[in-house]
């Protein structure tokens, strides 16, 4: 089962990087899991081959960004790949000033998304209305900030840290810092480097995978029971596997826990299966035959 953890380069959209990265790897399949704006860099998981099966469970609820954002600019993308409007200077924020603005965004709150962005609309991305020049409206959804601090400002610029929830769009909490502050805002630089418990530091870049041979870039594969730390795993007898494989219904033994769990069998894994409440195993995905072989870089 094969996971990469790609450090996404900016200009890029998250697809033609999940291509390239799967033309380098050499794999058939592959999909990625949270979306990077072609403006965003940063920890971009690659899943390849069966892998993918799996990326509906990929939910991590926790990301933690560093974004960069520029005073006195407004754009309709809102960050400076849009139609940008250059305003008036207005008063220096101070850095006492950003800091309890910054604090009063801790915490609960609804947030509209931005125009253009990939949130749907009767199964439209609100991106394409927007680029057509179409009126609709957008739905405010609550998210939460768990953390956000000031790291670096040097008028027009101010950097900040964010640990939020999923659906947290900064561009828009960008532009409402500006609106506390009476100031138009844009963001210029995003990474995200932290996925759940997944980390910018264990990534590699297209770049860097280039100029690695096949060994070398099965050094950066992880497998999917790494990834998806929070599913429990359970072991099943070697004459339980064909019955697993097939669909059947098994008893869970020395199982408390009801829920998805990891099904193996002599350290190999055979797929995903539900815990229900009378203790029984029920298959959920199944990983085809040969899929050590699939695995195997070209």
């Amino acid at each position: 089962m094969s996971i990469l953890l790609l450090n996404k380069e900016k200009g890029m959209t998250s697809f033609a990087a999940l291509k390239q990265a799967q033309r380098d790897m050499g794999f058939k399949k592959a999909g990625h899991g949270g979306t990077l704006d072609p403006i965003a860099t940063g920890l971009l998981p690659i899943f390849f081959e069966q892998s993918t099966k799996f990326l509906q469970y990929f939910n991590t609820e926790t990301k933690e960004y560093i974004a960069e954002y520029i005073f006195g600019i407004s754009s309709n993308t809102e960050d400076i790949s849009g139609i940008l409007t250059y305003e008036e200077k207005g008063n220096e924020p101070s850095v006492k000033e950003i800091n309890i603005v910054l604090q009063s965004f801790l915490g609960e709150q609804l947030q509209t998304p931005p125009k253009f962005s990939a949130k749907k609309i009767n199964g439209t991305p609100m991106y394409k209305l927007a680029r057509k020049g179409k009126e609709f409206d957008r739905k405010a959804q609550r998210i939460k900030i768990f953390d956000i601090s000031l790291i670096d400002y040097d008028y027009p610029k101010f950097k900040i840290k964010v640990s939020c929830s999923k659906g947290t769009y900064m561009r828009t909490l960008g532009v409402d810092i500006g609106k506390s502050l009476k100031q138009s805002v844009s963001m210029c630089e995003l990474q995200r480097t932290k996925f759940g418990h997944l980390s910018i530091e264990d990534c590699i870049s297209l770049t860097e995978l280039k100029n690695l041979d096949k060994n070398q870039k099965m050094q950066y594969v992880r497998r999917v029971e790494e990834i998806l730390i929070d599913i429990p795993q359970v072991e099943i007898r070697s004459s339980e596997v064909k019955k697993f494989q097939n669909g059947c219904q098994l008893e869970a033994r020395e199982i408390e826990k009801t829920g998805k769990h990891f099904i193996f069998n002599k350290q190999e894994l055979l797929g995903l299966g539900l815990v229900d409440k009378s203790l029984c195993i029920n298959p959920l995905k199944v990983l085809t035959k040969g899929e050590k072989k699939k695995n195997e870089l070209k």
